[in-house]
């Protein structure tokens, strides 16, 4: 059995229950299960068989999901794209991809244009019924991972590990009862494509929204009571709601991951969206592996969740060795549906991975991270944590986003620069003053206005861009 075994249970046992919710539709489990089994006809007539790795470039995200779930249970490997990333890099060979630009890609093999008819082929309905992956631990789906600090990895997965992702990823959404789930994250990304399935193969309803205005409205005419987003996607909402304060009383929880929210974001989020609260802390590789209530979370500085049951997580320090608890190092995972960077091989999915956090655990199991090996600015006799201070500078009047990066000089060393996205006059000494106060070793060089922070789809800072950017100015 696999997810899309599901779906099409659904579509006999409730087919007319709401799956997919858009701003001008709503589709049915029957709807989901026919454009399946007629993309599976088209698929075919494509001559793309289980020997092929294809990609998937469509924006439409409903049709993004039936071609993916196809492909699924055909026994085709898939990969989500948007742009025309070379997969090449990171050890991907795509044998096809099925685009609706209807454009070539180079580095993609064959394109296989997505048409109209793809999903109002006839089938058969006596057919068959595909087999799937027969091998449970063969290579099923690829997710890109973030790429915020070096070029994204190619994550591989079998079957196996991507059923028993979503029955992981349901266990972090026991703390509320919920129907309809508002999934705001890209489906490239682990968290939108996981979040999606996890809602779709338990018989839920999955609304998508084009803009925060469009979220807000659909919470409240859909009742939508769980809302997937990154903490990005929250304060875009709250901006909205400032504007226009559509009431969402449906919304029971909140769940964010990808980036640790702002603790002045979250008082502004209770308030005006929902006051129940999930962080959850996951990665493309290993899944999610920490998770907790914000209020337990707001307890700690830098906490992200309490350690899952099913995960192990060590904090080891230079000699790689395990450290005891509340000291401070880097952390290393590993769970039973862990991916694997396909430049390594199958065999990498044993392993330890290495996020690349620096962290503790606490004696009761509460993880909190400092900042990221990548990102630590190297000021000489220290290293300092960008994640740190932008925690600090969250709430700072005047400032609606900001990012700090180390930039490199002659000595070897690093100076911290600051980019930050203002809301009126902002004071640049007052800043480096504002920060030597609360750390006499953050001794700003530069603070620069810049009209936007990049971040990518997950919300984290795309650090490289930003130094490009100040170094621009």
């Amino acid at each position: 059995m696999n997810f899309v075994d599901m779906l099409m249970y659904y579509a006999q046992s409730n087919p007319d229950k709401q799956a997919i919710i858009l701003p001008d539709r709503i589709i049915s489990f029957r709807m989901i299960a026919t454009g399946i089994r007629s993309v599976e006809v088209a698929i075919a007539e494509a001559s793309l068989d289980s020997r092929q790795v294809v990609a998937v470039q469509i924006e439409n995200r409903t049709r993004h999901l039936i071609v993916v779930s196809a492909l699924y249970r055909l026994g085709i490997v898939s990969v989500s794209v948007l742009d025309e990333e070379d997969l090449s890099k990171a050890g991907v060979k795509v044998d096809a991809i099925i685009s609706d630009r209807n454009q070539p890609f180079p580095g993609f093999g064959r394109l296989v244009p997505l048409k109209e008819d793809w999903f109002a082929r006839s089938f058969d309905a006596a057919a068959a019924r595909p087999t799937g992956f027969r091998n449970e631990d063969a290579l099923a789906r690829i997710i890109m991972s973030s790429g915020t600090t070096a070029a994204p990895k190619a994550i591989g997965m079998s079957a196996r590990v991507v059923e028993d992702r979503i029955i992981t990823g349901r266990r972090t959404l026991t703390l509320a009862p919920w129907d309809r789930m508002m999934c705001l994250p890209v489906l490239t990304s682990s968290l939108g494509f996981g979040s999606a399935l996890q809602a779709l193969a338990y018989g839920h309803s999955v609304v998508f929204a084009e803009s925060a205005i469009d979220a807000l409205q659909m919470i409240a005419l859909y009742g939508a009571d769980l809302l997937v987003a990154n903490p990005q996607h929250l304060q875009i909402m709250v901006a909205e709601h400032r504007k226009t304060p559509i009431r969402t009383p449906s919304l029971k929880l909140i769940k964010f991951g990808g980036n640790a929210m702002p603790p002045s974001l979250v008082p502004e989020v209770r308030a005006r969206l929902c006051k129940d609260i999930l962080c959850v802390y996951s990665s493309t590789e290993s899944g999610p592996v920490a998770f907790g209530h914000i209020d337990r979370i707001l307890e700690q500085p830098g906490a992200i969740g309490f350690l899952a049951p099913w995960a192990d997580v060590e904090i080891i320090g230079p000699d790689d060795q395990p450290m005891q608890r509340g000291l401070e190092g880097r952390l290393r995972v590993r769970t039973k549906w862990q991916g694997y960077d396909l430049n390594e091989g199958a065999d990498a999915s044993n392993r330890w991975m290495h996020p690349g956090d620096i962290g503790s655990i606490s004696v009761n199991g509460m993880l909190t991270l400092v900042g990221r090996v990548a990102d630590a600015i190297n000021m000489g006799d220290t290293f300092i944590s960008p994640e740190q201070i932008e925690r600090e500078l969250s709430g700072y009047p005047g400032l609606v986003d900001v990012a700090v990066v180390g930039m490199p000089q002659s000595s070897g060393h690093q100076e911290i620069w600051i980019g930050v996205v203002t809301q009126g006059q902002v004071n640049e000494h007052a800043i480096k003053d504002f920060l030597l106060k609360k750390n006499p070793r953050w001794k700003v060089s530069r603070v620069k206005v810049l009209d936007r922070i990049r971040r990518n789809d997950m919300g984290k800072i795309v650090r490289a861009r930003i130094r490009e950017k100040l170094l621009a100015q």
